[in-house]
């Protein structure tokens, strides 16, 4: 690989300091700028190859200090306002997204439908940068009629930062899924389902809004995509399930009590194993129906599955020769798996990092 520069925005946090790691460490020819709001912040390892530069997402140009030369920027950090992504739009640089819930998911894909693109963007605001999708699309090959079912056990006491618990905010706002019958409106914290995590840990897991159920259906082999969560504090599940049920969530929604809202699920700790459950149900070529299960646990917690997630998509495209670089176009994580990069590289991507996957 020709020497290439990466831009993390967001790269002083949890998420994008372990990006800027992983990356630092495979690629000894790679330079990596950790982009934030404070100039002059320390870098959070030491290396020559790591510097600082000023990127503020809610600034009129994010990268107009950014620097020259950015062969790809990671954004780790909310966009809410599409102005990091326009940026990089129109300076043509490739761009990996993390942070987008799924109204601001769909609000950019209807501005870069209208927009002329010169490089890649790839949007990973899908479940742990969109590793969930990732390994529900490797596992239901030469299978039709799929309907996917994600279940996510997540810890309480895990390292987080501010931007995770956006979710919170979006407890009582229904959201669209699609079903063989068609599309239906269902709202968080429903229609539960009892799950078995592969640490054993059995609990019921309820529906939450997420852009794994847009994206996994866009190959055309899945009919429907299914994502629910609990927490790994049964009760704190049932007195979310509770407050959502009752309206009460509903009423202390809004900007004033977002730090009520933070207070009852926000308590990032030293951090804890994060485990997913990925259930497939499809028909083989002789039309068989064929049912298979995948469980994916990292010790390390949701922050570094996130970063995994993120640096597989980054290699991918870190791996393009020059001369034939990835297209330009809107792509999901789960467009990765290619003649570049297959099934068993992706799988040994993730087990070299401690990610244990059961079958």
């Amino acid at each position: 690989m020709s020497r290439k520069k990466v831009l993390i925005v967001g790269g002083y946090g949890e998420v994008g300091r372990q990006i800027a790691q992983i990356l630092h460490d495979r690629y000894a020819d790679l330079d990596i700028a950790l982009g934030g709001r404070s100039p002059g912040k320390a870098v959070p390892f030491e290396s020559k190859r790591v510097q600082t530069v000023v990127v503020d997402n809610n600034a009129e140009d994010p990268l107009l200090y950014a620097g020259d030369h950015v062969s790809l920027i990671i954004n780790a950090v909310n966009d809410l306002q599409d102005r990091l992504l326009q940026s990089a739009v129109r300076r043509r640089i490739p761009l990996i997204d993390l942070t987008r819930w799924t109204e601001v998911f769909e609000q950019s894909i209807a501005k870069l439908k209208n927009t002329k693109l010169h490089a890649p963007v790839v949007l990973s605001s899908g479940w742990m940068a969109g590793t969930a999708s990732l390994f529900a699309m490797l596992n239901s090959t030469n299978l039709q009629n799929v309907s996917v079912d994600i279940h996510a056990l997540y810890s309480l006491r895990d390292k987080a930062g501010p931007d995770s618990a956006a979710y919170m905010d979006r407890m009582s706002i229904p959201f669209h899924i699609t079903e063989p019958t068609g599309s239906r409106l269902v709202f968080p914290m429903t229609d539960p389902v009892k799950v078995q995590f592969p640490n054993g840990y059995a609990t019921k897991c309820y529906r939450l809004d997420t852009p794994d159920h847009m994206t996994l259906l866009k190959p055309g082999h899945i009919d429907t995509a299914s994502f629910r969560i609990s927490f790994d504090n049964k009760a704190s599940t049932y007195a979310l399930v509770g407050l959502v049920k009752s309206g009460i969530w509903k009423m202390i929604s809004g900007d004033r009590f977002r730090s009520l809202r933070r207070s009852l699920l926000y308590n990032p700790g030293t951090g804890s194993a994060h485990h997913l459950l990925i259930h497939l149900k499809g028909r083989d070529s002789n039309g068989r129906w064929i049912e298979r299960r995948m469980g994916i646990s990292d010790p390390l917690g949701q922050t570094h599955l996130t970063a995994l997630g993120a640096a597989v998509q980054a290699e991918k495209l870190l791996r393009m020769p020059e001369d034939e670089p990835l297209a330009p176009g809107i792509y999901y994580p789960e467009d990765l798996p290619n003649a570049r990069m297959d099934r068993s590289e992706i799988f040994n991507f993730f087990k070299q990092y401690g990610v244990l996957i059961s079958q």
